[in-house]
């Protein structure tokens, strides 16, 4: 069935699910009066450092199936968090209710009397920060029936891509916007905006040999970057190149991880590379600074000042001008990711990796842009030259349970599918593959780094020739 276009003349009778969340919607004024009438009542008090949190956000999203609006999301969400340092002791109070900002006050320096003292605890001192182009004028003001026709457009490319695709499980497109407001006691004030839309498909196809699922996702700020039918495209062409896919012996051999599947696994790798798992002990990478852990082919970095970015922001979530890390240089670890607590209680500098999880949630250690870059030891390769360099071996582009792996010791066994290939050309599809191994020696065994960087969400990576692995049935 080939889905039928759609565009604003979509009715209420097409669209299956409708949920609208809406909480608090405030302006501007109302926020920033609020932030400055909590840092004047506690300047007038002694022994007091104090900082508010502001968030401001809209966000539609549309899922189509069948030619029609499967489901639609409209949700806003407007509030503040108050964080209080008495001496060593902290307080957080939280709410979406703009006029109750005094008992909110009074519920954070509360919280503070009844908690255990740290001497870690701190505020950001004032700092100064650069824009940076993360806001699309395009994207905030986007009609929701092209929202609906961009999924729907999602839908159709994927349907039409083959005969052989039967149904897609899912086609969606979300639009979001948000303002993000930090100010404290000692001096930073700093607020930005910004957009970001996204569309994903999820298909399956079949035929006589039986059916194969298949995906695609794409995101960005900006909604020029976003081309709704080449994900529908993407995702079907996944799925038919699976299809006839058979069973392998054990084998060991050399793999190509896509983009997609390394950006799997190199998230496994952002666990370990924060300070606060490495000061739990939580970290397979603790007590390895200096040492060479992966393929010197490669460089890890995490970067919040890449344009046009999903992670990337002027400053992070403690006030700190954003910056640039290089975590792992030419396969020596050179370093964690640290918030201004984890680097005073671990005798470090801050890398400005201060994540907000929300509202009621303290300032963590994330990554923003974390990513793979072929280091001065290689040369980013077209894929097709490392099919090529390849030669015999499983080109993988699809895995299941990559999220289960140990992310202390490393360990991991996961289901993979994908295509051999030999002399450099596909023989067959290849289905319930199991790769095993530990993580570090997988990276370190990469031979050759893709050209074909691609970010999912807030990690991307190239496609990756690895050495000999084990693959069993």
């Amino acid at each position: 069935m080939i889905a039928k276009r759609h565009t604003a003349e979509v009715t209420n009778d097409m669209i299956n699910n409708v949920t609208h969340s809406v909480t608090g919607s405030v302006t501007e004024n109302v926020i920033e009066n609020v932030i400055e009438n909590v840092l004047n009542n506690f300047r007038q008090r002694e022994g007091f450092k104090a900082e508010v949190f502001a968030l401001r956000s809209k966000n539609t999203t549309v899922e189509a199936k069948g030619g029609a609006v499967d489901a639609l999301e409209r949700a806003g969400t407007s509030g503040y968090s108050i964080r209080v340092l008495s001496g060593k002791r902290q307080g957080v109070s939280f709410s979406t209710d703009f006029d109750d900002w005094k008992n909110t006050l009074e519920s954070a320096i509360e919280t503070s009397r009844w908690v255990e003292p740290d001497e870690y605890h701190t505020i950001a001192a004032g700092g100064t920060y650069s824009d940076m182009d993360i806001y699309d004028e395009e994207s905030v003001n986007t009609p929701q029936s092209e929202i609906i026709d961009m999924a729907m457009e999602v839908e159709r490319a994927a349907l039409t891509y083959d005969p052989r695709v039967k149904s897609v499980r899912k086609a969606s497109c979300g639009f979001s916007s948000h303002e993000f407001f930090l100010a404290n006691t000692e001096g930073f004030s700093g607020r930005y905006a910004s957009t970001s839309c996204s569309a994903s498909a999820q298909v399956m196809a079949e035929d006589g040999s039986g059916s194969q699922m298949g995906w695609s996702y794409d995101g960005g700020r900006f909604k020029r970057t976003l081309s709704p039918a080449t994900i529908g495209a993407e995702a079907s062409r996944r799925a038919v190149e699976l299809l006839g896919s058979v069973k392998i012996k054990p084998v060991k051999s050399r793999v190509i991880l896509d983009n997609s599947i390394a950006c799997e696994f190199l998230s496994l790798i952002a666990s370990s590379i924060s300070s606060e798992n490495v000061l739990k002990g939580k970290s397979l990478l603790k007590d390895k600074v200096g040492l060479k852990i992966v393929s010197d082919k490669i460089n890890i970095i995490d970067d919040a000042l890449m344009p046009g970015r999903l992670g990337s922001r002027p400053f992070d979530g403690d006030g700190t001008p954003s910056m640039k890390n290089t975590v792992i240089s030419e396969g020596l670890l050179k370093g964690f990711l640290y918030n201004l607590y984890t680097a005073k209680k671990g005798h470090g500098e801050t890398t400005a990796s201060s994540a907000r999880g929300g509202l009621g949630s303290l300032p963590a250690v994330g990554i923003s842009n974390l990513y793979v870059e072929p280091s001065r030891m290689a040369k980013p390769t077209p894929v097709e030259r490392l099919i090529e360099e390849m030669g015999t071996g499983l080109l993988i582009t699809d895995a299941m349970g990559v999220h289960m792996a140990n992310r202390i010791s490393g360990d991991f066994s996961i289901g993979v599918s994908g295509l051999w290939l030999e002399g450099g050309q596909v023989a067959r599809s290849v289905k319930e593959a199991v790769l095993s191994g530990n993580l570090l020696e997988l990276f370190a065994k990469v031979e050759s780094v893709g050209n074909d960087l691609k970010f999912y969400g807030r990690v991307g990576s190239p496609s990756l020739l690895i050495g000999e692995v084990d693959i069993s049935a």
